[in-house]
């Protein structure tokens, strides 16, 4: 039950976060005719950017290049307003509807991120926490009912482990009998941690809930963990904490919401979508539980008029929820085992509409913040509308253009050379010549390596590892591709991630040069990457023509002031290492 990252706190708020938090003043790094770039903006950006770090360089050089993306984003927007294109877009009645999500936005920022703060006290109780390490063991199953049974058979004296394998759906559980081996605070999710950390060595834990379903837990042992000091250590804690009680608060505040709006549901209905209900297989390697299904044609027309919760606006039916509910991707389906999914799966039916409601109530349009963050959007939107429609309006791409792209980029288009060897792969040299000689008196190739490899994943197939390309098995086929049809050849010293550095003989059943694929094999995949660089040609040229003809103002200092120092020397460091 280890965290993972969830959808803007389980997914209960479903905002478009691309415009970030509303833009605050700050020191201006640059400036586009009058319109300024803030530190905060480059800090945006930088931090968008520094996914595709390129190593070797400098943290300013890199921060330059994502001022250089906000400049041109600018220039860009300057040239939409040139062409009217604000009024097309506050016009565009889709659009419009950006306006909602930037309104939840405000919402969350209120109720749940500026409730959601982190205290310094918070912060070294935490820190306390992290000093030590438990070891536990946990049984997972879906439901209350299946928990309390297990509860009941383990104070009785059976084997967690045993009853681990058998009855938990925690799919590493036939393996590890769901040891979870060593973990600190903060690893898991809330619920179970808390639980975990208050048992003795040795103690089961009652039932507990999370979002995974019901756990038993066995704490086995406790151990103390070394950890870097307070001050290195509190900006991740903070971060973590922050992201715990954001989730807390979402839940808190649903539930209130639910008060609020008298949120009842239909115990009858209820019992009828769970009778219902189909479960839906693993993905194909098992690893993944793939929610419920929900078919109408199981429901009589009576139990399809139901009503399977009502509020203050109105009332929702078994129908209106199968139809929201089958719109679900399935991975990201609910479970329908207990009411208590299926009543919070329901009000997510009307949660937007409540939201909207109460957002619009707090007048949140008239803020600061909804206004920065709507012309922010506004001017998003004119961005890529000027592109497409203004800049490269009209720009096709011929078969002459199609064919010089492909020319000029013939190692793209290559199929690598492939080699098909037969392996027996030994711990020395020695025995690698041993192996060497006895082939060559006319030993069996295929009975030697099921005897003598220790590739162990081939020895049923005789030590084939198939066709494969150089960048599998470097030193095989750099030996191999000098090599004639059925020749042998060895020992070829190979140093292997999984098995280390050892001694191979081989055996070349086949090899492939390297060829071209013909363009019309691939011409779709071609054609689209010769109108990319031709558009991005375009564009920048565009651009770089406005930049000339515009004031641009770029503070250096400021700039400078943003390169972290620590982060800078940590980087050259581990270059020259």
């Amino acid at each position: 039950m280890r965290k993972v990252n969830l959808l803007l706190c389980l997914g209960l708020f479903s905002l478009a976060l691309i415009w970030g938090c509303a833009k605050k003043e700050g020191k201006i790094v640059a400036k586009v005719g009058e319109r300024e770039i803030t530190v905060e903006d480059l800090e945006n950006q930088y931090n968008q950017q520094s996914r595709l770090i390129i190593k070797g360089r400098s943290e300013l050089d890199r921060r330059r290049d994502a001022l250089d993306k906000l400049i041109q984003d600018q220039v860009v927007i300057l040239g939409a307003y040139k062409e009217g294109l604000d009024n097309e877009v506050k016009n565009d009645t889709a659009f419009q509807k950006q306006q909602d999500q930037i309104l939840l936005r405000e919402l969350y920022n209120k109720e749940i991120l500026a409730k959601s703060e982190v205290s310094e006290s918070e912060l070294k109780e935490h820190y306390e926490k992290l000093k030590e390490e438990i070891h536990a063991w946990h049984i997972l199953v879906e439901t209350k009912a299946q928990a309390d049974s297990i509860y009941q058979q383990l104070k009785e004296g059976a084997d967690f482990g045993e009853l681990a394998k058998e009855r938990s759906i925690d799919p590493s559980a036939p393996n590890n009998a769901g040891d979870l081996g060593f973990f600190g605070w903060g690893r898991m999710v809330p619920e179970f941690q808390e639980e975990a950390f208050k048992l003795k060595d040795g103690e089961i834990s009652r039932p507990v809930e999370t979002n995974y379903g019901w756990h038993i837990i066995k704490l086995v042992e406790r151990r103390e963990v070394d950890q870097p000091p307070y001050e290195e250590a509190k900006e991740m804690i903070r971060s973590n904490l922050r992201r715990d009680k954001t989730q807390r608060r979402v839940r808190e505040y649903f539930e209130e919401l639910k008060k609020k709006v008298n949120f009842e549901l239909n115990e009858e209905a209820l019992d009828i979508l769970m009778s219902k209900k189909t479960e839906i297989p693993p993905d194909t390697l098992g690893l993944r539980r793939m929610g419920d299904k929900l078919e109408i044609d199981r429901f009589t027309d009576e139990e399809k008029n139901m009503t399977l919760f009502s509020y203050k606006g109105g009332q929702v039916t078994v129908e209106d929820f199968v139809g929201q509910f089958n719109n679900i991707p399935p991975m990201y389906r609910p479970r329908l085992n207990e009411k208590d999914k299926i009543g919070e799966a329901a009000f997510q039916i009307i949660v937007t509409d409540i939201l909207l409601e109460i957002a619009h109530d707090q007048k949140l349009g008239n803020t600061k913040d909804f206004k920065e963050n709507w012309q922010k959007s506004m001017e998003l939107e004119m961005a890529k509308r000027m592109r497409s429609d203004v800049i490269l309006k009209g720009v096709g791409i011929t078969d002459e253009e199609i064919q010089s792209y492909y020319d000029r980029h013939p190692d793209r288009y290559e199929k690598p050379a492939e080699v098909h060897i037969k392996e027996i792969l030994v711990k020395t040299e020695d025995e690698a010549s041993d192996i060497l000689k006895q082939l060559k008196k006319g030993a069996d190739f295929e009975k030697l390596a099921e005897e003598k490899t220790i590739r162990t994943y081939v020895k049923n197939q005789g030590g084939d590892l198939g066709s494969f390309r150089r960048s599998r098995y470097p030193e095989l086929f750099d030996a191999a591709f000098q090599m004639k049809k059925g020749e042998l050849k060895g020992p070829i010293k190979i140093t292997d991630q999984q098995f280390g550095e050892n001694y191979a003989v081989i055996k070349l059943i086949e090899k492939k040069e390297a060829e071209k694929t013909p363009l019309e094999e691939i011409k779709d995949q071609v054609t689209s990457q010769a109108r990319r660089e031709k558009d991005n040609n375009i564009f920048n040229q565009w651009v770089d023509t406005q930049k000339a003809r515009l004031s641009i103002e770029i503070n250096e200092e400021v700039l400078e002031s943003t390169v972290n120092e620590k982060t800078e020397e940590e980087e050259k460091t581990q270059g020259e290492g």
